[in-house]
């Protein structure tokens, strides 16, 4: 028997579904999504001491998890917080964090077991209630922003001081995956008791390897060592300080100079100049970031699939990614990396350049003459330059960008919750569970779907991927579901990115994952580098 056959069948006949039995399935099919030789391993014994010096682009809309919405969140989350589940970076298999084990005792009850003596920063415990507590937070709040993450838990219960059972309305078997993102970072219910409505959007309190000190909008956010840490020994670092440069071109100038040890979230462009200079280090790793144009297509003009469509004939997916990423990205029609296990090779490319077939699709739908498109971008110059690529392709058919430059967090509040405009470009993913993906994109309670309405299709076809825990099953329920969003052709998908940063010497064991979700329990610093 193969082991993808042995894995299969330990799921299929187990009384109870548990974690080492789902890593075994997930193991089978996560292997090939790493590229050959992506190993970590510690450089040398950490020297503890030092504060890293970071170097990122776009001021946080919040540091509460489930009020945030971006990407680069991360950088400064995973510091503050822990999930209840992690994953390792090079596999993205998933490991114990705050939950120390679970188990899925029948498809729709998932017990979580938690870690002992464990302490918020603000020093009340880490309990049962606490998790239960954030759960229903995440569920119920109104200002949640993750709401579509827990759509299929029915209840959460404390069932001992260190046990959590959660019910689910239908099997889903990506909870556990789910559980490593911000439904999964705990905050200390204590502290949102203490604040005004609940708000802690810029004070936050988890139980992570460092403590928030200060955030100065659009300049700096400073956080410092937890030195009642439960994982004893960590983190090295005394502190970080996360400097909020919106220039990329700067950012990367920082690191160059010595002001600053690491820039994240950088450009092809930075990485080509910084792999020029001897003294620095610049990756651009496989990610699971990539590139669209979110529509609103719950109003016109992009209710009409013949104009969404039409849109996604007319850009030249070849050519961006040579422009845009160097060739350091991957075309495609979806949002998946071409070795991601969730991805079908048979949609993946599934739009072609044809710009004939576009214009005939906008005539189709009364727009002979073309038509313009109310559009966002976040105001960086990176940013816009890649628009002002996108948007002379589709103008090569007769469709027009109106385009309204604003930063992450207002381009979000109009658009996203209020619904005004067409489209906005940004990167999208970094969620380690492909139904969490789709689900957040086009789900209607989705943070990312603007127009809050579903095809009842969608969301039976989303509903299968979470059925069951086969891995074979589950690649099968995602490559239905990938053809129905490419056909119906739900945003306007370009390039799958690469997790590019640029270090000095000095910054030792440090992984930017595919998720662009940075750790640093384990990053120290060589002071003689």
């Amino acid at each position: 028997m193969s082991k993808q056959q042995d894995a299969r069948s330990s799921i299929i006949n187990g009384s109870g579904i548990n974690r080492r039995t789902l890593l075994a399935s997930s193991a089978v099919l996560g292997g090939a999504m790493l590229l050959p030789g992506r190993t970590f391993a510690q450089a040398s014994q950490p020297s503890p001491g030092g504060t890293l010096r970071i170097a990122m682009p776009f001021n946080p809309a919040a540091l509460d998890p489930i009020t945030g919405r971006n990407v680069p969140d991360f950088n400064a989350l995973y510091a503050i917080f822990d999930a209840l589940i992690a994953f390792d970076p090079a596999t993205l298999e998933l490991k114990p964090m705050l939950a120390k084990d679970w188990t899925f005792t029948d498809p729709k009850t998932l017990v979580l077991n938690l870690v002992d003596g464990v302490k918020f920063h603000d020093g009340t415990p880490f309990t049962a209630e606490a998790v239960k507590f954030n759960l229903d937070r995440s569920m119920n709040d109104p200002r949640s922003n993750v709401k579509s993450d827990l759509v299929s838990v029915a209840s959460v219960a404390a069932t001992g001081s260190g046990q959590v059972t959660i019910k689910l309305k239908q099997p889903n078997y990506s909870l556990p995956t789910i559980l490593t993102g911000r439904v999964g970072c705990i905050v200390s219910p204590a502290s949102i008791q203490a604040a005004a409505n609940g708000n802690v959007d810029r004070n936050p309190v988890g139980t992570g390897p460092f403590k928030f000190v200060e955030w100065q909008d659009n300049t700096l956010i400073k956080v410092a060592r937890n030195p009642d840490y439960w994982q004893k020994g960590l983190p090295y670092l005394d502190g970080i300080d996360f400097r909020i440069i919106n220039e990329l071109n700067t950012a990367a100038r920082t690191v160059t100079a010595g002001e600053t040890d690491l820039a994240l979230n950088m450009a092809a462009q930075q990485i080509a100049t910084a792999r020029r200079m001897p003294d620095l280090t610049a990756e651009a790793n496989p990610s699971m970031i990539f590139f669209t144009l979110m529509m609103n297509f719950a109003k016109p003009p992009l209710n009409d699939i013949r104009v969404r469509q039409a849109m996604n004939y007319a850009i030249n997916r070849e050519e961006l990614n040579k422009v845009l990423m160097l060739g350091l990205g991957q075309p495609t029609s979806t949002m998946f990396p071409k070795d991601f296990w969730a991805v079908d090779a048979g949609t993946a490319n599934f739009y072609q350049h044809d710009p004939e077939k576009a214009r005939k699709l906008l005539a189709e739908a009364g727009y002979p003459n073309g038509l313009e498109v109310e559009t966002w971008s976040w105001p960086d110059q990176t940013s816009i330059q890649r628009l002002e690529l996108v948007g002379n392709q589709l103008s090569q058919v007769g469709i027009r960008l109106k385009v309204t430059p604003s930063p992450p967090q207002v381009v979000n509040q109009f658009f996203y919750i209020e619904g005004k405009g067409s489209m906005i470009l940004n990167p999208q993913g970094g969620w380690l569970d492909p139904s969490q993906t789709y689900e957040r994109l086009f789900g209607a309670s989705g943070q990312f779907n603007a127009g809050k309405v579903e095809d009842p299709q969608f969301r039976k076809l989303l509903d299968a991927t979470g059925a069951s825990a086969d891995a074979g099953e589950r690649k099968a329920a995602f490559a239905a579901l990938q053809r129905f969003v490419v056909e119906q052709a739900l945003h306007l998908p370009l390039v799958t990115s690469a997790a590019m940063s640029i270090r000095n010497k000095k910054v030792q064991d440090w992984h930017y994952d595919r998720l662009h979700s940075p750790r640093f329990h384990r990053v120290w610093l060589d002071q003689n580098a």
